[in-house]
C-alpha cells in the first residue's frame, strides 16, 4: 500500500519571481505566476505537488504527478495506481492550506485593517446592547452592511465556519449571526451563496453604504451577481479589515 513519505509547504508569491524566471522554469513559455500555497509530498515513487489559489476555499486548483527524483524507472513501470491517489490525504492538506493562506492574509492585512473589523464588530455590537429588540421596523441597512463586512472578512481569510467566527467577534449566537448574514443577502448586501457554501462577496450596495461613512476598508474587483434587470457591474469582496442581536 502507497504511504505518504513526505510532505513540504511553501507559500507562492508571483510579486518576487520575474517573467524570464518564470519562463525559463517553464521551458521557455512565459506563464504568469500566480499567489497561493503550494504542498509537494512524497507517496510510494511518486512526487505530488498540489497549488491552491489565494483565494482558498476548497481543493487544489492544480495537481502534478510525477516520479521522484530519487525514484528508478523499474518503480513506475505500473504507472500511477489507485492506491497511490487513495493515499494523498486531500482533505487534510485542502484544511492546512486555507489555515496557511488565512494566516498569510492576515499577516499581510495589516495592524489597520484588522482593527477596521474589530471597529466594524464593535460598532454592531453597540446597536445590539442599546436596541436589543428593534420591533418590526429592524435595524438598517447600514448594520447589516456592517454584518456583510465582518462576514466577508472571515470568509475571504479562509474561516470554515465564517458565521461562528461573525458571533464570536459580536457576542452573539450562532443562530442570530446567521440570520444576520440572510438577512443581508436579501437586503442585497451580499451576494448569494453558491451551493450552500459560505459566498462572502460584498455588492456594490454594501460598498456604497460602508464607504459613505468611511469605514477604512479596501476592497479589490470581483465578478458577483446583484438584483438588477440590467447588466451587472462587478462586486468587490473586501480585502482583510478590521455585530449581538436577538433579532
Amino acid at each position: 500500500m502507497s504511504t505518504l513519505q513526505s510532505l513540504e509547504r511553501t507559500v507562492v508569491d508571483s510579486g518576487g519571481v520575474s517573467p524570464e524566471m518564470a519562463a525559463e522554469d517553464n521551458g521557455g513559455e512565459e506563464e504568469q505566476p500566480v499567489d497561493g500555497v503550494e504542498q509537494d509530498l512524497v507517496i510510494g515513487p511518486w512526487q505530488i505537488t498540489m497549488r491552491w489559489s489565494s483565494a482558498v476555499t476548497g481543493g487544489p486548483t492544480e495537481l502534478t504527478i510525477k516520479p521522484a527524483a530519487t525514484t528508478s524507472s523499474d518503480a513506475t513501470t505500473r504507472g500511477i495506481t489507485v492506491s497511490t491517489l487513495r493515499a494523498i490525504p486531500l482533505t487534510q492538506l485542502s484544511r492546512e492550506a486555507r489555515a496557511i493562506s488565512s494566516a498569510v492574509s492576515r499577516a499581510q492585512g495589516g495592524d489597520a485593517l484588522a482593527e477596521a473589523i474589530v471597529f466594524m464588530a464593535r460598532r454592531i455590537g453597540q446597536e445590539v446592547q442599546a436596541n436589543p429588540r428593534p420591533g418590526r421596523a429592524g435595524r438598517s441597512d447600514e448594520f447589516f452592511a456592517l454584518v456583510a463586512a465582518v462576514y466577508s472578512w472571515y470568509v475571504d481569510s479562509g474561516y470554515s465556519d465564517p458565521v461562528r467566527q461573525l458571533a464570536d467577534a459580536c457576542d452573539c449566537k450562532w443562530r442570530v449571526a446567521a440570520n444576520w448574514v440572510r438577512l443581508a443577502r436579501e437586503k442585497d448586501l451580499l451576494a448569494p451563496a453558491v451551493e450552500r457554501r459560505a459566498g462572502g462577496l460584498l455588492t456594490e450596495r454594501a460598498l456604497r453604504i460602508l464607504e459613505s461613512v468611511d469605514y477604512g476598508i479596501s476592497h479589490e474587483p470581483t465578478v458577483a451577481p446583484t438584483s438588477s434587470a440590467a447588466p451587472p457591474p462587478p462586486a468587490r469582496s473586501i480585502s482583510p479589515v478590521g455585530g449581538n442581536e436577538q433579532g
